[in-house]
């Protein structure tokens, strides 16, 4: 049941992106290069499904299962599009650049939205953090833009 409603959220993550009006927005600023990952050892995503959508030449959906080791941060960064989590097991904190940080756990959602400059982390220092990641993007586009 769970698997099911985990792909449903999938599907709906996705339909919900496509249909929204900054879906196909670019930001200015110039994508750096994505950090390889030997330079954030402590940060595991392990992509699920990279597939075109169709009847939307040139734009992907990627979904990632991700898992960050106890104390693990992201610093901060912006996404070209749209990003969901969604909250499998452990506590996340995220926070939008200017705003108070938000705890996610499991079972809980969040969606970002373009540009929004922000950064993540898991809040235990002795479990785990797992989540799901849903972007679309452009055929060549990169997701993140990290600022610093």
């Amino acid at each position: 049941m769970r698997k099911n409603s985990v792909a449903a959220l999938a599907i709906l993550t996705g339909a919900a992106m496509l249909a929204s009006p900054n879906a196909r927005s670019q930001d200015e600023r110039r994508p750096q290069q994505l950090p390889r990952a030997t330079e954030i050892p402590s940060v595991k995503p392990e992509v699920l499904a990279r597939s075109e959508i169709p009847g939307v030449p040139g734009r992907l959906l990627i979904v990632a299962r991700t898992t960050y080791e106890p104390g693990a941060r992201l610093r901060k960064h912006y996404h070209t599009s749209e990003l969901t989590f969604y909250i499998l097991e452990g506590t996340m904190m995220c926070q939008e650049e200017g705003k108070e940080a938000v705890t996610l756990k499991a079972g809980d959602f969040l969606l970002i939205k373009p540009g929004t400059i922000h950064t993540h982390w898991n809040a235990s220092t002795t479990a785990p953090l797992v989540f799901l990641e849903h972007v679309i993007v452009d055929q060549d586009q990169r997701s993140a833009v990290f600022m610093e």
